[in-house]
């Protein structure tokens, strides 16, 4: 590895002293690229992440309903909690009110 890179930095400073200074940007990129190139890090993949803490999740409780019948048997209202907000809905029966 060092010889690699003393003979990579020859090759800049080389380069440096005769290519025109346009073409001084394309070396140090292509220098820099052969250097990551020749790294032991570079086309091992990393490790997956170990998780840190362990997550326990409980079910959230069926919300309690509340049922309330309508005069005269017209129906029902049925109140629960839903996210946080109070959801009510009613039912009719299906033949309509007898009397």
């Amino acid at each position: 590895m060092k010889t690699l890179q003393s003979v990579v930095g020859f090759l800049v400073l080389t380069a440096a002293v005769f290519a025109a200074p346009a073409v001084i940007g394309s070396v140090l990129a292509g220098a820099a690229g052969l250097l990551m190139m020749a790294s032991a890090g570079v086309g091992h993949p990393a490790p997956p992440p170990s998780p840190r803490f362990v997550q326990i999740v409980q079910a959230a409780p069926t919300p309690a309903m509340r049922v309330y019948e309508l005069e005269h048997g017209a129906g029902v209202v049925v109140f629960k909690q839903i996210d946080g907000k109070l959801v009510s809905r009613m039912y009719r029966v299906a033949g309509g009110i007898h009397a």
